[in-house]
C-alpha cells in the first residue's frame, strides 16, 4: 500500500466512523465533530465550547478532544477478496494451521475527534 491509499483509506474509515457514531447517538444530545466549536485556549481543561461563549448564552456546551493513537495493519493477500484490507492492529494467538500467502505493513496513526458528550440536569441544583 502506497502512501496515498494508506492516507485516503484512513481518511474514508475515520470519516465514516464519525457519521456511523452520530448516526448511533441521534437523541442522546452527544455529537461527534460538532459544527461551531469555539476552541479554548491551551492551558483550559477543555478543547472548547459549541455555539456562543458561555457569557452570551446558556446553551453553550463543553467541547472534549477524544485522542486515538492507532496501530493500522494494511495487508494483501490471496485470501482478500478486494485485493486490500485495511484493519485496526490487535495481538492474539491465531489457530487453525492454516497458511496464507499475504503481505502486511503496519503504520501507526494518530488523530484526535472533538466530542460533545451527553448532558444531564444536575440533581443538586
Amino acid at each position: 500500500m502506497d502512501l496515498k491509499e494508506f492516507i485516503r483509506e484512513s481518511l474514508v474509515q475515520i470519516s465514516k466512523g464519525i457519521t456511523e457514531a452520530n448516526d448511533e447517538l441521534d437523541g442522546t444530545g452527544a455529537a461527534i465533530n460538532p459544527l461551531n466549536v469555539i476552541v479554548n485556549t491551551e492551558k483550559s481543561q477543555a478543547y472548547g465550547r459549541t455555539g456562543q461563549p458561555a457569557y452570551q448564552s446558556d446553551q453553550s456546551r463543553i467541547v472534549e478532544k477524544v485522542e486515538f493513537d492507532v496501530a493500522v495493519v494494511a495487508e494483501q493477500g490471496e485470501q482478500t477478496k478486494a485485493g486490500l484490507k485495511l484493519s485496526v492492529a490487535s495481538i492474539g494467538i491465531g489457530a487453525g494451521g492454516q497458511s496464507d500467502k499475504t503481505n502486511k505493513s503496519e503504520s501507526r496513526i494518530k488523530f484526535s475527534i472533538p466530542v460533545v458528550y451527553p448532558g444531564v440536569e444536575s440533581k443538586n441544583t
